[in-house]
């Protein structure tokens, strides 16, 4: 399997001097004909290319994703396209938390974020306001919920 991101440079260094030594040596060997340690020399060459190759693309490879994602969390790889949350997806996880009775804190943001989600991509400011109205009443006097208590304040 052929990844998307090019090769290190050591591995594509050690594949061209084997490639190469293979392909010179074997020319010698054609040319001199008198000596057939060319051939043995050209076939060793060969046969370290050829497993080089192979422990780079079933080991070392794979040994080294495996290792950034346990040391990195995952972070430095996104999902494929069809793994990604949609829309849908993203309104039931942030409704999930208004009605588990989150932290304050998650409880905030996830309506901060729904209301901002209804209003502008939805189209639909009375699911908007619900969603506030439910954060301000549960939490009054939360400073991230100032404006929407200026906002019901004016009119």
């Amino acid at each position: 399997m052929r990844r998307p991101y090019s090769q290190p440079r050591v591995a594509t260094a050690v594949r061209v001097i084997f490639g190469t030594a293979t392909v010179g040596t074997f020319l010698v060997a054609v040319l001199v004909r008198e000596d057939p340690r060319w051939f043995v020399v050209s076939g060793t060459c060969g046969l370290i290319w050829w497993g080089w190759d192979l422990l780079l693309e079933h080991v070392f490879l794979p040994v080294g994703d495996w290792l950034m994602s346990v040391f990195a969390g995952g972070a430095l790889t996104s999902p494929p396209a069809g793994v990604r949350p949609t829309l849908e997806d993203t309104i039931r996880f942030l409704e999930g938390h208004l009605e588990r009775g989150a932290s304050p804190r998650v409880e905030i943001n996830a309506a901060i974020r729904l209301e901002e989600i209804y209003r502008t991509v939805k189209k639909d400011p009375e699911r908007a306001r619900r969603v506030v109205d439910l954060v301000l009443e549960r939490y009054p006097d939360a400073p991230k919920l100032k404006r929407f208590r200026d906002a019901r304040a004016r009119g």
